[in-house]
C-alpha cells in the first residue's frame, strides 16, 4: 500500500513539474527572432461572458502605457478564447467599436483603411481554443496570425490603436487593464498562467486557418491581377487614343500638303492656259479608336458619385445627445448656440472601387469637438459606399463633404 502511495505520489510530482514547466514556457515568446517576456495575464468578458484570455509580451517589463505604446521594440497581443463560439460578424464590429472607443476619433480616420483590415481578418467565427497572435514588427508592420496561420499584415500604425483597447481609457474593465499592466496579485496570475498553458485550438482549427489563409492569399493575388489588368487597359487605351490622335494630326498635315500641291499645279495650269479637269481628292479613311468617356462626362460621374456618397452617409450620423449633455449640461441642449451644440463641419473621404472606407480627415471644425468625432465615427458605420462606377479610372475616390449638423430639438 505504502509502495502505491509513493508511486501515485511521483505521478503527482510528474505532473506538477510538467505543468510548471509549461508556465514556465509560457512566460517567454520569440517572435522575429526578439525573445519577448510577459508582461500581464487578463480575462476580458462581456455581459458577464467571459470571451478571451489575453497575453502581453514585451521586450522589457513596463506597467506604464505610454511607454509601452512608444516603445519602438517587438510587442505581441495573444488573444485566446474561452467562449464556446463567436461569431466572425459581430467580432468584426466588435473589433472596429473597441478601437473607435480608445482612439481619437481623427486618428481613427487617417488609418480607417488599416482599421477595417484588421477588423476584416480579426472577424473570423471562433471557437473555444483559438489563438490570435498580433504582433508589431517594425519595418513589417502589424502581423496578423490566427491558430499559427499569417492572415494579413496591416500597417504598423494600426498595432497602437489595438493595444489602446487594452491599455487605453475605456479598457474592458480596470481590472483587466491592471493586469495586463503586470499589477496583479501572485495567486491571481498564477492561477490565470496555469490555465493559460491548457488553452490550444484543436487540430481542425488549426487546419481550417490554414486552408483559410491560402485562400485569402489567393484572393489578394486574384485582386492584384485584376487591378495590374484595369491599369494595363487604361494604358492601352490610353495609347490607342494617343495613336489616333496622332493619326489625326498626321492625315490633316498630308491633305494640307496635298492642298498645297492642288493649288500650286492650278496655278501652273492656268500660266500654261492649259485647264484640266480638277482632279478629286479623296481624303484616307481615318479608323476612329472608341474612346472612353470625355473629361465633361467624367466630372459629371464624379459630381453624381459624390452625391450618392453624401446621401448614403447622412442617414448614419446620430447627434450625440448624452455626450454633449455631460459635458455642458441639459441647459445646453435647451438653449443652443453655433460651435457648442451645433455647426458645420467639414471632412475628407477616400473610399475604394468597393465603396470600401480607405481614410480621410477633419478639414474644418464645427467647434466642438464631440460634434467633429460624432461626424468621423458615422463615417466607419457608413461603410459599405456605394461602389465607384466603372467608367472612373481611379483605384479611390477622393472627395469633401460638407456637414450641416443642426440644433438639437427638445
Amino acid at each position: 500500500m505504502k509502495k502505491v502511495a509513493l508511486f501515485l505520489s511521483s505521478l503527482l510530482l510528474v505532473a506538477l513539474s510538467g505543468v510548471a514547466g509549461l508556465a514556465k514556457a509560457a512566460e517567454q515568446v520569440n517572435v522575429q527572432g526578439s525573445n519577448l517576456q510577459l508582461n500581464g495575464l487578463a480575462v476580458h468578458s462581456e455581459l458577464r461572458q467571459e470571451w478571451f484570455l489575453n497575453a502581453l509580451y514585451l521586450s522589457n517589463k513596463s506597467d506604464d502605457p505610454a511607454e509601452i505604446l512608444n516603445s519602438p521594440m517587438i510587442k505581441r497581443m495573444q488573444i485566446k478564447v474561452l467562449a464556446d463560439q463567436l461569431p466572425g460578424r459581430r467580432l468584426k464590429r466588435f473589433w472596429i467599436e473597441r478601437i473607435k472607443n480608445n482612439n481619437e476619433a481623427a486618428v481613427v480616420l487617417e488609418n480607417a483603411k488599416g482599421v477595417r483590415e484588421l477588423a476584416d481578418s480579426l472577424g473570423q467565427d471562433l471557437a473555444a481554443g483559438d489563438t490570435i497572435n498580433i504582433d508589431y514588427v517594425p519595418g513589417q508592420g502589424t502581423v496578423i496570425q490566427i491558430n499559427g496561420a499569417t492572415v494579413n499584415t496591416v500597417d504598423e500604425a494600426i498595432f497602437p490603436l489595438m493595444l489602446n483597447t487594452w491599455v487605453g481609457e475605456r479598457p474592458p474593465s480596470s481590472e483587466f487593464k491592471d493586469a495586463i499592466l503586470g499589477n496583479q496579485s501572485a495567486v491571481g496570475y498564477s492561477d490565470l498562467l496555469a490555465k493559460y498553458t491548457t488553452i490550444n485550438p484543436a487540430p481542425s482549427r488549426v487546419s481550417l486557418f490554414d486552408n483559410a489563409a491560402q485562400a485569402a492569399k489567393e484572393e489578394e493575388e486574384r485582386k492584384a491581377r485584376e487591378a495590374e489588368e484595369r491599369r494595363l487597359e487604361q494604358e492601352r487605351q490610353a495609347e490607342e487614343q494617343r495613336r489616333a490622335e496622332e493619326e489625326r494630326q498626321r492625315q490633316a498635315e498630308l491633305a494640307a500638303q496635298r492642298e498645297q500641291q492642288q493649288a500650286a499645279q492650278q496655278a501652273q495650269q492656268q500660266e500654261e492656259k492649259k485647264p484640266e479637269p480638277e482632279p478629286e481628292i479623296k481624303q484616307p479613311v481615318v479608323e476612329e479608336v472608341p474612346a472612353g468617356p470625355t473629361e465633361e462626362e467624367l466630372a459629371a460621374m464624379r459630381a453624381s458619385y459624390n452625391s450618392a456618397i453624401r446621401a448614403h452617409y447622412v442617414p448614419f450620423f446620430e447627434y450625440p445627445v448624452q455626450e454633449i449633455m455631460r459635458r455642458h449640461g441639459k441647459s445646453a441642449l435647451l438653449n443652443p448656440r453655433k460651435g457648442r451644440t451645433h455647426g458645420e463641419v467639414t471632412i475628407q473621404l477616400e473610399v475604394d472601387r468597393d465603396g470600401e472606407l480607405v481614410g480621410g480627415s477633419l478639414v474644418s471644425s464645427s467647434g466642438e469637438k464631440i460634434l467633429d468625432d460624432a461626424v468621423m465615427s458615422a463615417l466607419f458605420d457608413a461603410v459599405p459606399y456605394p461602389a465607384m462606377p466603372e467608367e472612373l479610372p481611379e483605384e479611390t475616390f477622393n472627395t469633401t463633404l460638407p456637414i450641416s449638423i443642426p440644433a438639437p430639438q427638445m
